[in-house]
């Protein structure tokens, strides 16, 4: 077959499936442009699902009537000056295909005028097929219109999902950016109703109300750190708050939000051991680092990046995230809150003299002397070290639970989950400490990788050799697995090794073999520790209380299931119909 160069048309088509997948996709270009242009006010209109209709009007800087007409070619921007532009993007649009790619495949219109002007201009373009400019009256901004989607791609089409799958994708688009823009008043109206009204707000934990709702964004509590350049900041959902799936799992690079897969690993390694299998926490996470620092320009619709140093990058999300929990995960979120002694009395309640009930619980009752009467008085003046050690041990339950009581609250602990966790803690701080003990292999096991993967390898072994492998190459792509932890069962280690290859090419360091060692912690832990059904000492239990506060992460056992259920006084007035 001979060379020929393709039509106009054909390649404005290539380009518009590459960066216009669905309505949704067009909802966000404009919505970016909007942004870019400095808008406060958004609002977007769609019909249709957005086949038929798609509006974004902003009231931003706005487009000269002289520049109207070659926003609408290719390759054609006003956020590059040079090429070293290139290299540092500050902008969430910057490479001129939006307006054009999205022309190719609609009827569009745009209407723009600057704030300076008194008249705007008026552009047609169907098709890719560009009309005459013309003076038209406008407030100051930009609106563009887009008709009938695709309705010169009718292959496109037909790959459309449902209409309410699509106008679900064009929510989450404007659910994103709003996240990000809390100081952006936006605007989502379908056929003649409102769907969203997302006023601007002062505090981004305002816009997380507004976009989440009360349930979720009430479970999110702040977070930040900072790491030489880079800025992690955001908000996370304490354990044992979860989903299903990763719905609620928003990451932002420099303001964008992107799909990216180390950011993800990151942070749901920041949480491990703290969800259960299958389980995904509601976290928003914004990144800044120098613009020089990551290319967004490896994925058409932009959702992707790359950093320079991703190692780095990953390494400084899962610690910050890890940090955020840390406290938030010693205690049950009352115990972290101020004191409630303050807070109103509810109106419709059942009025009693406060009297405190017996807390010699032991598996029966007794009456209660003035001795106990004048202890539970003067717990009032103790200073408690921490929220594990505070509590009053009322008993043991079914021969499982620890009953104990705090002065606002009842607390229930799984005695084997809660002593799980501290003999987890114990031995995974032996294995950062790198004094994992190894168990040397009477024939050494031999491991064979391409040259690529095992040029790779050989640079990381000193990250095996922290978690307790020894591993020696010899010859240009073979290695001698010669010793590993201890902890980790017999059997054929390469293939741990394989797997750990990919691992180390993303971010620098293996969670593979790490989870592997932890799992098997967690094995150890399980089945070392109190188990249930076991009667305690009064002493025994004081002395695990004590050690839950001297441990990170207490409230959930390394598998995720919670140690503890706290009943506050609130919850069992309603309980007991008394409020």
């Amino acid at each position: 077959m001979k060379i020929i160069v393709l039509p106009e048309d054909w390649i404005s088509r290539i380009a518009a499936g590459e960066v216009v997948e669905r309505p949704a996709s067009v909802v966000k270009e404009l919505m970016e442009n909007a942004v870019d242009a400095g808008a406060r006010e958004i609002s977007v209109w769609v019909e249709g699902s957005g086949t038929s209709l798609i509006r974004v009007s902003d009231d931003g800087e706005g487009i000269a009537a002289d520049e109207l007409p070659l926003a609408l070619e290719r390759h054609s921007t006003s956020k590059l000056r040079d090429e070293a532009d290139l290299f540092r993007i500050s902008t969430l649009g910057f490479r001129g295909e939006a307006l054009p790619s999205i022309a190719s495949v609609s009827r569009l219109e745009i209407v723009s005028r600057p704030r300076q002007e008194r008249a705007g201009c008026r552009l047609r373009v169907e098709g890719g097929k560009k009309g005459e400019a013309a003076a038209a009256g406008c407030p100051a901004g930009t609106t563009v219109e887009v008709r009938e989607l695709f309705f010169n791609t009718p292959a496109r089409r037909k790959f459309l999902k449902s209409p309410a799958t699509e106008l679900s994708h064009i929510c989450d688009v404007v659910n994103r950016m709003a996240l990000a823009y809390a100081e952006i008043h936006f605007r989502l109206y379908h056929g003649s109703g409102m769907l969203c009204d997302y006023v601007a707000a002062a505090h981004a934990r305002d816009r997380l109300h507004q976009v989440l709702g009360a349930e979720v964004s009430e479970a999110l509590a702040p977070f930040s750190a900072g790491r030489g350049k880079m800025e992690i900041a955001g908000f996370l959902s304490a354990a044992p708050s979860s989903f299903s799936n990763s719905r609620y799992l928003y990451t932002y690079v420099n303001g964008r939000f992107v799909r990216d897969r180390i950011l993800t690993h990151a942070v749901l390694q920041g949480y491990e051991t703290l969800l259960m299998k299958g389980r995904y926490p509601a976290v928003v996470v914004f990144l800044r680092i120098p613009y020089e620092e990551v290319d967004v320009n490896v994925h058409p619709a932009k959702y992707e990046v790359r950093f320079r140093r991703q190692s780095e990058v990953h390494e400084a999300v899962t610690e910050a995230v890890r940090e955020g929990l840390r406290e938030k995960a010693k205690a049950p979120a009352m115990a972290l809150e101020p004191s409630a002694g303050s807070m109103a009395e509810p109106v419709l309640a059942v009025h009693e003299p406060s009297f405190p009930y017996a807390t010699g619980f032991q598996g029966g009752s007794r009456p209660l002397s003035q001795t106990d009467v004048a202890r539970i008085e003067s717990r009032g003046d103790e200073v408690p070290k921490g929220f594990f050690s505070s509590l009053e041990i009322l008993g043991q339950l079914l021969g499982c639970y620890l009953v104990c009581g705090s002065p606002r609250s009842m607390v229930v602990i799984d005695q084997h989950a809660a002593h799980e966790r501290v003999a987890f803690e114990k031995m995974r701080r032996q294995l950062e400490a790198g004094e994992v003990q190894r168990q040397n292999l009477l024939i050494p096991q031999v491991l064979e990788l391409p040259i690529g993967e095992a040029a790779l390898f050989e640079q990381r072994l000193r990250i095996l050799e922290d978690l307790g492998f020894t591993v020696e190459g010899f010859g240009p792509s073979k290695f001698a697995i010669k010793a590993v932890p201890a902890l980790l069962p017999e059997g054929d280690y390469r293939e741990l090794m394989r797997q750990m290859v990919a691992e180390l090419a993303e971010v620098g360091q293996s969670r593979e073999a790490r989870e592997e060692l932890e799992e098997r912690l967690m094995t150890i832990a399980c089945h070392s520790v109190i188990r249930a059904n076991r009667k305690l000492e009064r002493q025994e239990m004081r002395a695990l209380l004590r050690e839950l506060d001297e441990i990170d992460f207490a409230t959930q056992c390394p598998h995720g299931r919670p140690v503890l259920v706290e009943f506050t006084q609130e919850q069992l007035e309603k309980m007991f119909k008394r409020a």
